[in-house]
Protein backbone atom coordinates (compact mmCIF):
# COMPACT_ATOMS: atom_id res chain seq x y z
CA UNK A 1 0.00 0.00 0.00
CA UNK A 2 3.29 2.22 0.00
CA UNK A 3 1.54 3.61 -3.26
CA UNK A 4 -1.90 4.27 -2.08
CA UNK A 5 -2.59 7.40 -0.54
CA UNK A 6 -5.03 10.28 0.71
CA UNK A 7 -5.26 13.52 -0.20
CA UNK A 8 -7.71 16.68 0.08
CA UNK A 9 -9.00 17.44 -3.54
CA UNK A 10 -8.06 20.92 -5.44
CA UNK A 11 -10.06 22.31 -8.50
CA UNK A 12 -7.18 21.16 -10.31
CA UNK A 13 -8.56 17.86 -10.29
CA UNK A 14 -11.63 18.29 -11.41
CA UNK A 15 -10.95 16.46 -14.68
CA UNK A 16 -9.19 12.89 -13.21
CA UNK A 17 -12.36 13.07 -10.77
CA UNK A 18 -14.68 12.95 -13.25
CA UNK A 19 -12.78 10.71 -15.34
CA UNK A 20 -13.17 7.69 -12.09
CA UNK A 21 -17.24 7.89 -13.40
CA UNK A 22 -20.68 8.69 -13.68
CA UNK A 23 -22.22 6.49 -10.40
CA UNK A 24 -25.83 7.22 -11.07
CA UNK A 25 -26.45 5.62 -14.53
CA UNK A 26 -26.40 9.29 -16.28
CA UNK A 27 -28.16 10.91 -13.69
CA UNK A 28 -24.62 12.16 -11.82
CA UNK A 29 -24.42 15.47 -10.30
CA UNK A 30 -20.71 15.70 -9.25
CA UNK A 31 -20.15 17.20 -12.94
CA UNK A 32 -21.90 20.18 -12.13
CA UNK A 33 -21.67 20.63 -8.28
CA UNK A 34 -17.59 20.07 -8.07
CA UNK A 35 -15.97 23.19 -7.90
CA UNK A 36 -18.93 24.12 -5.38
CA UNK A 37 -18.24 21.34 -3.14
CA UNK A 38 -14.31 22.57 -3.55
CA UNK A 39 -15.08 26.27 -2.50
CA UNK A 40 -17.79 25.79 0.22
CA UNK A 41 -16.24 26.78 3.41
CA UNK A 42 -18.39 24.08 5.34
CA UNK A 43 -17.00 21.06 2.90
CA UNK A 44 -14.02 19.33 2.82
CA UNK A 45 -13.16 17.14 -0.65
CA UNK A 46 -10.98 13.97 -0.66
CA UNK A 47 -9.41 12.10 -3.67
CA UNK A 48 -7.67 8.57 -2.80
CA UNK A 49 -4.53 8.13 -5.36
CA UNK A 50 -2.64 4.88 -6.41
CA UNK A 51 0.37 6.13 -7.52
CA UNK A 52 -0.54 9.25 -9.49
CA UNK A 53 -4.10 8.24 -10.33
CA UNK A 54 -7.01 9.43 -8.67
CA UNK A 55 -9.31 5.93 -7.94
CA UNK A 56 -11.62 7.38 -5.48
CA UNK A 57 -13.57 10.42 -4.39
CA UNK A 58 -15.82 12.08 -1.52
CA UNK A 59 -16.92 15.21 -0.01
CA UNK A 60 -18.43 15.20 3.38
CA UNK A 61 -20.05 18.51 4.38
CA UNK A 62 -20.96 19.64 7.73
CA UNK A 63 -24.47 21.35 7.71
CA UNK A 64 -27.21 22.01 10.54
CA UNK A 65 -24.93 25.07 11.98
CA UNK A 66 -22.26 22.55 12.61
CA UNK A 67 -23.90 19.67 14.33
CA UNK A 68 -24.54 17.02 11.16
CA UNK A 69 -22.01 15.34 8.96
CA UNK A 70 -23.08 14.84 5.57
CA UNK A 71 -20.85 12.44 2.79
CA UNK A 72 -21.92 13.35 -0.82
CA UNK A 73 -20.48 12.14 -4.11
CA UNK A 74 -18.47 9.18 -2.85
CA UNK A 75 -17.14 7.34 -5.76
CA UNK A 76 -14.64 4.78 -6.69
CA UNK A 77 -13.70 3.36 -10.23
CA UNK A 78 -14.39 0.07 -11.09
CA UNK A 79 -11.81 -1.46 -11.69
CA UNK A 80 -11.03 -0.56 -8.21
CA UNK A 81 -14.28 -1.62 -6.31
CA UNK A 82 -13.77 -4.51 -4.02
CA UNK A 83 -10.02 -3.54 -2.66
CA UNK A 84 -10.88 -2.07 0.70
CA UNK A 85 -10.29 1.48 -1.09
CA UNK A 86 -13.50 3.07 0.07
CA UNK A 87 -13.10 2.16 3.36
CA UNK A 88 -9.80 3.16 4.06
CA UNK A 89 -11.13 6.40 2.56
CA UNK A 90 -13.82 6.84 5.31
CA UNK A 91 -11.44 6.03 8.07
CA UNK A 92 -9.31 9.04 7.00
CA UNK A 93 -12.30 11.52 6.63
CA UNK A 94 -13.36 10.29 10.17
CA UNK A 95 -10.40 10.91 11.63
CA UNK A 96 -9.85 13.72 10.11
CA UNK A 97 -13.35 15.33 11.84
CA UNK A 98 -12.76 12.97 15.09
CA UNK A 99 -12.05 16.99 16.70
CA UNK A 100 -15.04 18.29 15.51
CA UNK A 101 -16.76 18.33 18.89
CA UNK A 102 -19.73 20.24 17.00
CA UNK A 103 -20.53 17.07 15.04
CA UNK A 104 -23.43 15.25 16.98
CA UNK A 105 -24.91 12.98 13.99
CA UNK A 106 -24.73 11.47 10.61
CA UNK A 107 -27.04 12.00 8.16
CA UNK A 108 -27.66 10.28 4.62
CA UNK A 109 -30.38 9.58 2.15
CA UNK A 110 -30.20 6.88 -0.50
CA UNK A 111 -32.61 4.66 -2.21
CA UNK A 112 -34.88 1.69 -1.33
CA UNK A 113 -32.79 -0.73 -3.37
CA UNK A 114 -29.92 0.23 -1.15
CA UNK A 115 -31.70 0.42 1.84
CA UNK A 116 -33.24 -2.72 1.81
CA UNK A 117 -30.42 -4.65 1.00
CA UNK A 118 -29.87 -7.22 4.04
CA UNK A 119 -27.53 -6.05 6.62
CA UNK A 120 -25.77 -2.91 6.18
CA UNK A 121 -27.44 0.30 6.63
CA UNK A 122 -30.37 -1.04 8.13
CA UNK A 123 -27.95 -2.39 11.12
CA UNK A 124 -26.09 0.70 11.33
CA UNK A 125 -28.28 3.83 11.04
CA UNK A 126 -31.55 4.43 12.71
CA UNK A 127 -34.51 5.13 9.98
CA UNK A 128 -35.83 8.64 10.22
CA UNK A 129 -38.41 8.80 6.81
CA UNK A 130 -39.68 7.69 3.30
CA UNK A 131 -40.80 9.65 0.15
CA UNK A 132 -41.87 8.11 -2.65
CA UNK A 133 -39.97 8.73 -6.01
CA UNK A 134 -41.77 9.30 -9.66
CA UNK A 135 -39.33 9.27 -12.52
CA UNK A 136 -39.99 10.66 -16.12
CA UNK A 137 -38.28 10.92 -19.30
CA UNK A 138 -39.00 12.80 -22.53
CA UNK A 139 -38.35 16.11 -25.04
CA UNK A 140 -40.56 18.48 -23.35
CA UNK A 141 -40.58 20.41 -26.04
CA UNK A 142 -42.46 17.40 -27.81
CA UNK A 143 -45.08 17.76 -24.78
CA UNK A 144 -48.17 19.01 -24.81
CA UNK A 145 -47.55 20.82 -21.45
CA UNK A 146 -51.44 22.52 -20.23
CA UNK A 147 -51.59 26.26 -19.50
CA UNK A 148 -52.12 27.71 -16.19
CA UNK A 149 -54.27 31.30 -15.57
CA UNK A 150 -52.46 33.74 -13.68
CA UNK A 151 -54.91 33.26 -10.80
CA UNK A 152 -53.76 29.54 -10.72
CA UNK A 153 -50.00 30.05 -11.00
CA UNK A 154 -48.86 29.15 -7.53
CA UNK A 155 -46.17 32.03 -5.94
CA UNK A 156 -42.48 32.32 -6.38
CA UNK A 157 -41.09 31.43 -3.00
CA UNK A 158 -37.36 32.77 -2.40
CA UNK A 159 -34.52 32.28 0.87
CA UNK A 160 -36.13 35.52 2.35
CA UNK A 161 -39.98 33.87 2.48
CA UNK A 162 -37.94 30.70 3.76
CA UNK A 163 -36.18 32.25 6.73
CA UNK A 164 -40.09 33.87 7.31
CA UNK A 165 -41.44 30.42 7.02
CA UNK A 166 -39.17 28.58 9.63
CA UNK A 167 -40.69 30.99 12.23
CA UNK A 168 -44.28 29.66 11.54
CA UNK A 169 -44.48 26.33 13.74
CA UNK A 170 -47.66 25.39 12.09
CA UNK A 171 -46.27 25.41 8.35
CA UNK A 172 -42.97 23.28 9.53
CA UNK A 173 -45.09 20.82 11.01
CA UNK A 174 -47.46 20.77 8.08
CA UNK A 175 -44.93 20.78 5.40
CA UNK A 176 -41.77 18.69 7.07
CA UNK A 177 -43.10 16.11 9.72
CA UNK A 178 -39.60 14.39 10.44
CA UNK A 179 -38.07 18.10 10.87
CA UNK A 180 -36.26 17.68 8.01
CA UNK A 181 -36.63 19.65 4.39
CA UNK A 182 -34.89 17.48 1.79
CA UNK A 183 -33.87 19.54 -1.47
CA UNK A 184 -32.16 17.23 -4.34
CA UNK A 185 -31.66 14.47 -1.69
CA UNK A 186 -29.70 16.54 0.73
CA UNK A 187 -31.33 16.63 4.21
CA UNK A 188 -31.56 19.35 6.08
CA UNK A 189 -32.40 20.68 9.59
CA UNK A 190 -35.46 24.02 10.09
CA UNK A 191 -32.56 25.98 11.02
CA UNK A 192 -31.15 29.68 9.09
CA UNK A 193 -28.12 28.10 8.96
CA UNK A 194 -29.13 25.63 5.97
CA UNK A 195 -31.01 28.82 4.07
CA UNK A 196 -28.70 29.05 1.10
CA UNK A 197 -29.13 24.71 0.38
CA UNK A 198 -33.01 25.36 0.88
CA UNK A 199 -33.68 27.97 -1.66
CA UNK A 200 -30.22 26.95 -3.90
CA UNK A 201 -29.60 29.39 -6.64
CA UNK A 202 -30.04 26.85 -9.69
CA UNK A 203 -33.86 26.03 -8.13
CA UNK A 204 -37.10 27.46 -8.81
CA UNK A 205 -39.66 27.26 -5.40
CA UNK A 206 -43.29 27.63 -5.30
CA UNK A 207 -45.93 28.25 -2.42
CA UNK A 208 -49.73 27.65 -2.02
CA UNK A 209 -51.02 29.35 1.04
CA UNK A 210 -53.88 27.83 2.79
CA UNK A 211 -57.47 29.70 1.94
CA UNK A 212 -57.09 31.60 5.86
CA UNK A 213 -53.15 32.35 5.22
CA UNK A 214 -52.25 30.90 8.46
CA UNK A 215 -49.62 28.72 6.83
CA UNK A 216 -47.75 27.06 3.94
CA UNK A 217 -50.05 24.17 2.79
CA UNK A 218 -47.96 23.32 -0.03
CA UNK A 219 -44.18 24.09 -1.08
CA UNK A 220 -42.09 22.68 -3.97
CA UNK A 221 -38.37 22.98 -4.77
CA UNK A 222 -37.47 22.24 -8.58
CA UNK A 223 -33.28 21.61 -8.89
CA UNK A 224 -32.33 21.80 -12.26
CA UNK A 225 -28.54 20.07 -13.51
CA UNK A 226 -27.36 19.10 -16.13
CA UNK A 227 -26.46 15.35 -16.36
CA UNK A 228 -25.07 12.77 -19.21
CA UNK A 229 -28.86 11.94 -20.30
CA UNK A 230 -29.50 15.49 -20.79
CA UNK A 231 -31.27 17.49 -17.54
CA UNK A 232 -31.95 16.10 -14.68
CA UNK A 233 -35.07 18.39 -13.02
CA UNK A 234 -35.87 17.20 -9.42
CA UNK A 235 -39.03 18.33 -8.05
CA UNK A 236 -39.48 18.27 -4.26
CA UNK A 237 -42.92 18.23 -2.79
CA UNK A 238 -43.28 19.01 0.69
CA UNK A 239 -46.89 19.20 2.31
CA UNK A 240 -50.08 16.79 1.76
CA UNK A 241 -51.83 19.56 0.19
CA UNK A 242 -53.67 17.80 -2.96
CA UNK A 243 -55.29 20.73 -4.92
CA UNK A 244 -52.42 22.92 -5.65
CA UNK A 245 -50.27 19.71 -6.47
CA UNK A 246 -51.34 19.81 -10.74
CA UNK A 247 -50.24 23.74 -10.53
CA UNK A 248 -47.40 23.14 -9.15
CA UNK A 249 -46.33 20.39 -11.33
CA UNK A 250 -47.17 22.28 -14.42
CA UNK A 251 -45.22 25.08 -13.49
CA UNK A 252 -41.65 22.84 -12.95
CA UNK A 253 -42.55 21.00 -16.25
CA UNK A 254 -42.95 24.42 -17.84
CA UNK A 255 -39.38 25.48 -16.21
CA UNK A 256 -37.60 22.74 -17.41
CA UNK A 257 -38.65 23.39 -20.91
CA UNK A 258 -37.79 26.87 -20.71
CA UNK A 259 -34.33 25.26 -19.69
CA UNK A 260 -33.26 23.08 -22.58
CA UNK A 261 -34.60 21.66 -25.69
CA UNK A 262 -32.85 18.11 -25.14
CA UNK A 263 -34.11 14.95 -23.30
CA UNK A 264 -35.34 15.74 -19.38
CA UNK A 265 -35.11 13.09 -16.52
CA UNK A 266 -38.13 14.70 -14.47
CA UNK A 267 -38.16 13.02 -10.43
CA UNK A 268 -41.21 14.20 -8.18
CA UNK A 269 -40.12 13.03 -4.73
CA UNK A 270 -43.38 13.38 -2.44
CA UNK A 271 -45.45 12.32 0.21
CA UNK A 272 -47.16 8.58 -0.75
CA UNK A 273 -50.44 9.86 -0.35
CA UNK A 274 -49.72 11.96 -3.14
CA UNK A 275 -48.56 9.23 -5.20
CA UNK A 276 -51.19 8.66 -7.72
CA UNK A 277 -52.27 11.95 -7.55
CA UNK A 278 -49.06 13.03 -9.34
CA UNK A 279 -48.80 10.17 -11.61
CA UNK A 280 -51.81 11.12 -13.23
CA UNK A 281 -50.83 14.46 -13.52
CA UNK A 282 -47.92 13.34 -15.47
CA UNK A 283 -49.59 10.83 -17.63
CA UNK A 284 -52.81 13.73 -18.24
CA UNK A 285 -49.60 15.53 -19.65
CA UNK A 286 -48.36 13.10 -21.96
CA UNK A 287 -45.02 12.81 -20.36
CA UNK A 288 -43.97 8.68 -20.00
CA UNK A 289 -42.69 7.06 -17.31
CA UNK A 290 -38.94 5.44 -17.05
CA UNK A 291 -38.29 2.03 -15.22
CA UNK A 292 -36.12 2.39 -12.77
CA UNK A 293 -35.44 0.42 -9.65
CA UNK A 294 -35.16 3.10 -6.73
CA UNK A 295 -38.60 3.82 -6.33
CA UNK A 296 -38.62 5.89 -2.97
CA UNK A 297 -35.62 8.06 -1.07
CA UNK A 298 -34.71 7.15 2.27
CA UNK A 299 -33.51 9.38 5.23
CA UNK A 300 -31.10 7.76 7.97
CA UNK A 301 -29.16 9.16 10.59
CA UNK A 302 -26.40 7.67 13.14
CA UNK A 303 -24.47 9.06 15.72
CA UNK A 304 -21.33 10.89 14.25
CA UNK A 305 -17.93 9.00 15.12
Amino acid sequence: MSNHHIRRATADDYQAVMDIGDVLFGLDYLQQYYHTFIEDPYARSYVYLVGEEIVGFCSPHIIDDGTTFLMRGSRVKDEFRGQGIYGRLLKHVYEDFKDTDTIKRDVMTTNNVNYEQKGGLKNTHTFISKKEILVYGTKLTDADLPMISPDDRPQTFAAADMRSLLDCSESCERLFPDGKMTVAWLPLGLLPANLKYMVPSNSLALQTRATDDTHVSLLTVGSALKCQKGLRYMCDVFGRDATPLRHHIISHLQNASSLTEGFVVFEIILESSLRDIADHIMKDAGIPSLDVPRKAMVLLEKSFG
